[in-house]
C-alpha cells in the first residue's frame, strides 16, 4: 500500500506465505510477561508494539510452523480501527475498510458543528452545507 509518508504509522504483522499462521511458544511467552508489565497494552494483537518488537527481537524464531513467514506492513494510524486482515490459503494482506473511515469522521465533524456553543444556528446550516 501506498501512503503519505508524513503520516504516524503502526506496525501490522501478517504471514507472508501459503499455510497457517502460527507464532512460536517463545515469542508468547514474551508477550505474556510483556504485556503484564506495560499499562498501554493493546487488544489488537497484530498491531501490538510489545508483539512487534517481540517479532524485531526473535526474528526467525517468532515463526512457530513451517507454514508461517512474519513479515510487518505499515498503515496509517488513522486506519487502526479500520483495517482487517484478509487471507487465502494462509497468505495475509491488509484490507481497509475507507467508507467506515469516512462515515466515522463524518459524523465526528457533524458532532463538532452541533456542539460549537460559539455559532448560531445558521453558521452552524452553513458549515454543513459547505462540508465535502
Amino acid at each position: 500500500m501506498i501512503f503519505d509518508n508524513n503520516e504516524e504509522e503502526i506496525e501490522v504483522l501478517l504471514n507472508d506465505c501459503y499455510g497457517g499462521w502460527q507464532v512460536s511458544n517463545k515469542a508468547k511467552k514474551l508477550y505474556e510477561l510483556r504485556k503484564i508489565k506495560d499499562s498501554n497494552y493493546y487488544s489488537r494483537r497484530r498491531s501490538d508494539p510489545i508483539f512487534v518488537q517481540i517479532y524485531k527481537e526473535l526474528g526467525d524464531e517468532f515463526d512457530g510452523g513451517k507454514h508461517s513467514k512474519t513479515g510487518i506492513e505499515k498503515i496509517p494510524k488513522k486506519y487502526e480501527k479500520y483495517y482487517y486482515i484478509t487471507e487465502y490459503d494462509g497468505l495475509e494482506k491488509i484490507e481497509i475498510d475507507y467508507t467506515k473511515y469516512q462515515l466515522d469522521n463524518l459524523k465526528q465533524k457533524i458532532k463538532e458543528i452541533l456542539e460549537n456553543d460559539s455559532m448560531d444556528n445558521d453558521d452552524k446550516i452553513n458549515q454543513f452545507k459547505n462540508m465535502k
